[in-house]
């Protein structure tokens, strides 16, 4: 039985070939997605409560997340028909579009690395 990727004592494959492009594991922010037709679910489901404004700790507390990592991004994926007001770090064009066409409110804040960024001009 061979190991996989032994070659018999020559260099494999995967260690001749150079390693190309650039990965930015370190610093690459980790958004959990979630699109319209989870949160119609979820508020059809009794999970989510259209009062009030849901943001990333009442998305994880009714169960549409498991955590919420470095932000939300809202997909257009689905059909929204309550109106709902949602905190995210950010949001499509289309979701947004629909959002605002069911009667709710999108509001996009700053993830948690972003705020109080050197160089904010916002705070000066």
């Amino acid at each position: 039985m061979a190991l996989n990727g032994f070659e018999g004592g020559q260099t494999p494959l995967h260690r001749r070939l150079p390693k190309r492009g650039f990965n930015n594991k370190i610093f690459r922010k980790d958004f959990k997605v979630v699109n319209l037709g989870r949160l119609q679910t979820a508020l059809d489901g009794g999970k989510l409560k259209a009062e009030g404004t849901l943001d990333a700790a009442a998305l994880v507390s009714s169960g549409v997340l498991r955590r919420c990592g470095d932000g939300v991004r809202l997909l257009a994926k689905g059909e929204l028909r309550a109106a709902i007001t949602i905190e995210v770090a950010g949001a499509s064009k289309g979701a947004i579009a629909a959002v605002e066409k069911a009667g709710g409110r999108v509001i996009l804040r700053a993830g948690p690395a972003e705020e109080g960024k050197p160089g904010d001009t916002a705070s000066a």
